[in-house]
This record gives C-alpha cells, structure tokens and sequence, in this order.
C-alpha cells in the first residue's frame, strides 16, 4: 500500500478528445506535475496543513484542476485504512446512515460493497442509490465520469449531514494500528476531502480521476 495518489477533476470531453489511453495518460501525469511547480513539490517538503486546491495558471487551458488532500491522503494507505475502519464501525451505525457512507465510499476506496450483509435490504434514501463506475485504465486508482457524479453528490449530501453521528461508533469501535488516520477528526477530513472533489466537479460538470503517483 506504500503509493501515492492523486486526485484531479478534469473536462471529460477534453480529456477524452485525446486518441488513446496512454495519451490521456501523459495528459492526467503532466497536469498533476504542472501545478505542483513550486517548492512544496519537493519529496522531502513537510504535509500541507490542511487539504487545498491547484489550478492552472493562465495561459494554460482551465481543464482540470488537483486536489490535495493534506496530512491525511496524499497516501493511499490513508484511504485504505479509512476503508478498514469503517467495516469496524459501520455496523454501529444507523441503517439509513450506514447505507449513505458504504454507497459513497464504495465506488471511491471502499471496494465492498458486493460483501454488505444489507445490501438488498438497507434503509434510506441511499439505499436505492448505487454507484458503479466502469474499470480504471492502468495506473489509475480511480475514473469516474461525469454521469456518476452527480449521484455521488447526492450521496455526499446525505453523509454529511450525518457526520455527528459517526464520531461516536468511530471512537468506541474503530482501531488504529497503522497510518495516518489516528483519530475520528482525521476520518471525517479524508471524508470531506473526498466530498469536496464530488462538489468542485459537479459544478463544472467535469469527472475525478485518481493517478497512482
């Protein structure tokens, strides 16, 4: 679990205008380069204190954007653990609650959905509310078009509105045997991390792509 990931929203048709996947690879790879030119891009640099968004500097196209996820993300092993937390919590979680977080994470980290013991029988609105992205390209870790992020706002929208209820289940039940994710702030910041990116694409119709780096 020791890469790195990083997560842009990008103009689909832009990005799929290029003829061939390992193009559209060297575009992804150059763009996330691009906007790291400075001297927080170094190996060595401390973690940003907080998450934050790169854009593009004029005269380059507006086609994408880079999210940085800040102390807690910018390694996949974050999420990943994120991901193994929540299978120890979720069952302590209110149905319709729970229901919202494993169909938001699912498609983004998760990866468990088909193993949910609720699945055809989970409450709330989100219950009926399934996102299933198609296959990442290699060396992605995520391709989600813009058709499906529009459900995973509304998935968002109702983890959020929910997130109190979680602090508790979280601090009674979840384990922290490795990574950076110690406490049920830093589990909430990967989360909203991630409902962040949802919303900036939303707004501009665009897809989120997730790179190994």
């Amino acid at each position: 679990m020791g890469i790195c990931i990083d997560v842009l929203i990008v103009d689909w048709d832009h990005l799929m205008a290029a003829p061939s996947d390992d193009q559209r690879y060297a575009m992804l790879h150059d763009a996330g380069l691009s906007v790291d030119d400075d001297e927080d891009a170094w190996p060595d640099r401390s973690p940003a204190v907080g998450p934050r968004w790169f854009w593009p500097s004029p005269p380059a196209i507006g086609w994408f954007g880079k999210f940085d996820f800040g102390n807690v993300g910018s390694s996949y092993k974050d999420h990943f653990v994120a991901s193994e937390q929540w299978e120890e919590i979720r069952a302590f979680v209110a149905p319709e609650v729970r229901s919202a977080v494993d169909r938001f994470i699912d498609p983004l980290f998760w990866g468990g959905l088909e193993y949910m013991a609720d699945r055809e029988n989970a409450e709330g609105a989100a219950a009926h509310m399934s996102v299933v992205l198609p296959d990442a390209p290699s060396d992605h870790l995520l391709w989600c078009p813009p058709a499906a992020v529009s459900s995973l706002k509304l998935l968002w929208d109702a983890v959020d509105a929910e997130f109190a209820a979680l602090r508790e289940p979280f601090e009674q039940h979840a384990s922290f045997g490795f990574g950076r994710v110690q406490d049920f702030d830093a589990f909430a910041g990967l989360l909203r991390g991630w409902g962040d990116v949802i919303s900036q694409a939303l707004q501009r119709g665009w897809g989120v792509v997730g790179l190994r780096c």
